[in-house]
């Protein structure tokens, strides 16, 4: 997948949920990054707070899927251990 188509629906996921009043991180410019996660501290391209509750979102094709499975394990663990926690793959 083309880095720009990538990057603008990460930019769009992420002004989206920031207008609906999340306190928002993303992996790209104009954000702060999110934090770490896991061992291999892999970056979601999305993370948001509101309320108590988080929201972890990559934005993947199915091409990115295979190659990032570790990667998309190791947020699926963290947001399986944390309350009000959810991992979630948006297609671009």
């Amino acid at each position: 997948m083309a880095k720009t188509k990538h990057d603008s629906k990460v930019k769009q996921t992420a002004n989206k949920l920031k207008r609906e009043g999340w306190k928002v991180k993303a992996d790209i410019s104009g954000f702060e990054q999110p934090d770490p996660i896991g061992e291999g501290n892999y970056i979601p391209d999305v993370a948001a707070k509101k309320g108590g509750a988080t929201k972890l979102i990559e934005i993947a094709d199915k091409k990115d899927e295979a190659r990032d499975k570790d990667q998309h394990s190791a947020f699926r663990r963290s947001a399986a251990h944390k309350k009000r926690t959810t991992f979630e793959i948006k297609k671009p």
